[in-house]
C-alpha cells in the first residue's frame, strides 16, 4: 500500500481542501526515476522523500500530524497512536485519500466525529465511509484522480463504528507509518529499540554498525532482560548493566541516534513510511544528509519506503533534484502548504537555501518582531545599569 494523496478539510487549523501529496508533478527525468522517485507500478511514480518546511509556528508539525492520522487509519483500522487529535477538537474531520495496492487505485472517503458518548476524550468514530477503486494500467498514470472512473466496493459485514472499513481491505494490522516527533521521549528507551529488533530477526550486526557510527570504542550491545543489557568494548571488556546505568554510560547523542537508526532500519527493511518532525534536532548535517540518502539508494530501499520530514534547515533540500516534493508552510489564519514546483514555478537547477535566504518565499523571521524583543533587551539592560 503506497499513499498517493490526501486531501482534508477541518484538521486543525488548516485550510479548506489541504492537499498532501505523493505523486510527482513536473518531468521525470532518468536521474530522477534512479534517485528521487519509486515505480511502485508501470510509470506510477512517488517520492523516495517528501520535505515540509517553514518557519516557527508555521504549521510544519501540524502536516505531519495529519500525515500520523492517516497511517494511524491505514495501520490500525482505528484512532490509536494519533488520539490525541481529537482530545481538544470537536469539528468533523473530512478526508480523501487516494493510494495504491495490489494492482489497483483507491480512494478512500471517511468524516471522523469525536465520540461524545465516551467516558475518554480521544475516541473517534468514522462516518459516511465510501471506498471505491479502479485497476490500474499503464495509461491511467496521467488521469489518476479521475473518480468518475472509479466503482464503489461494497461490504456485507458491519465494524464498530471506531473502526474502518480499510480493515476489509488490508485486514492485518501492522506499521505503514511510523511518527518521530521533534520530542519524542522514546529516543531515550533504548528497550523499545530491541523491541523492535525483535520483528528485523535480533540482527547484531545492525546492532553494531550504528553503535560504531556514533561511539567508535563500542563493540555490541546485547539485551538480557527489558532492563538488563551487556555492554562490549572494543577493548574487548564488557559490563552487564541496568537499563538506568547505560543511558548514564552511552553519551546522549549514541541513545539518540541508536534508537533513531533502528527506525531507519526498520523502515527500510519493512517498507514502512518514517515520518521525522524537526529532523535537523537529531543530528548534524552529514548524518541527516546520509539518512536522506539511505531512502535514494535503491540498493539499499529496496521496499519503496518514504522517508517526510520538517525541518528549518533548508541547506537539507539543496539534497533534492526536485522541487515538487517540497511544501512550503504558513499561517496566516490558516495553515497551507505551498508546493515548490506548483506554487512558485520553483526552477530545479537553482539553490534552493538560497533562494530560503533571500526570503523568496517569505519564510524568514518576522523583523519587525526581532527588532522589537532587540529594543526591549536595550531597554532592560538600561534599567539595570
Amino acid at each position: 500500500m503506497k499513499l498517493l494523496k490526501i486531501v482534508a478539510n477541518n484538521f486543525k487549523l488548516c485550510d479548506k481542501d489541504f492537499t498532501i501529496s505523493f505523486v510527482p508533478t513536473a518531468n521525470k527525468t532518468e536521474e530522477d526515476k534512479e534517485f528521487e522517485l519509486h515505480e511502485i507500478a508501470p510509470s506510477l511514480f512517488v517520492f523516495k522523500t517528501l520535505g515540509f518546511i517553514g518557519k516557527n509556528a508555521s504549521g510544519k508539525t501540524t502536516a505531519l500530524e495529519l500525515l500520523t492520522l492517516v497511517y494511524d487509519i491505514f495501520s490500525n483500522f482505528r484512532i490509536k497512536n494519533s488520539a490525541s487529535v481529537f482530545q481538544y477538537f470537536d469539528n468533523t474531520i473530512n478526508l480523501d485519500i487516494t493510494f495504491y495496492h495490489d494492482d489497483s487505485l483507491y480512494r478512500y472517503q471517511t468524516d471522523l466525529v469525536k465520540d461524545n458518548n465516551s467516558a475518554f476524550d480521544n475516541i473517534a468514530i468514522f462516518k459516511n465511509q465510501k471506498l471505491s477503486k479502479r485497476l490500474y494500467k499503464k495509461t491511467y498514470s496521467k488521469n489518476l484522480f479521475d473518480f468518475e472512473k472509479y466503482e464503489v466496493v461494497n461490504y456485507d459485514f458491519e465494524l464498530p463504528s471506531d473502526t474502518s472499513i480499510i480493515y476489509f481491505l488490508l485486514k492485518n494490522i501492522t506499521y505503514r507509518g511510523i511518527y518521530l516527533p521533534s520530542n519524542d521521549l522514546g529516543y531515550y528507551n533504548i528497550a523499545n529499540s530491541f523491541n523492535i529488533y525483535k520483528l528485523l530477526d535480533n540482527d547484531n550486526h545492525i546492532i553494531t554498525s550504528i553503535l560504531k557510527i556514533f561511539d567508535e570504542h563500542l563493540d555490541k550491545l546485547e539485551m538480557l532482560e527489558d532492563n538488563k543489557f551487556k555492554l562490549y568494548y572494543s577493548n574487548k571488556t564488557y559490563k552487564e548493566i541496568t537499563d538506568l546505568e547505560l543511558i548514564k554510560i552511552l553519551s546522549s547523542g549514541t541513545v539518540k541516534g541508536f534508537s533513531l537508526f533502528t527506525f531507519v532500519v526498520y523502515s527500510l527493511i519493512s517498507g514502512t513510511d518514517l515520518i521525522i518532525d524537526e529532523i535537523e534536532n537529531h543530528f548534524h548535517k552529514s548524518l541527516v544528509e546520509n539518512i536522506i540518502n539511505l531512502y535514494k539508494d535503491k540498493s539499499v530501499n529496496k521496499k519503496n519506503a518514504t522517508l517526510i520530514f520538517a525541518t528549518h534547515y533548508c541547506e537539507i533540500l539543496d539534497l533534492f533534484n526536485r522541487s515538487d516534493n517540497i511544501y512550503i508552510t504558513k499561517y496566516n489564519k490558516k495553515i497551507v502548504a505551498l508546493n515548490l514546483y506548483l506554487n512558485y514555478k520553483f526552477r530545479p537547477e537553482l539553490s534552493k537555501s538560497k533562494k530560503f535566504y533571500s526570503n523568496a518565499f517569505d519564510t524568514d523571521v518576522n523583523y519587525e518582531s526581532l527588532m522589537n524583543f532587540k529594543k526591549e533587551l536595550m531597554n532592560t539592560n538600561k534599567e539595570k545599569a
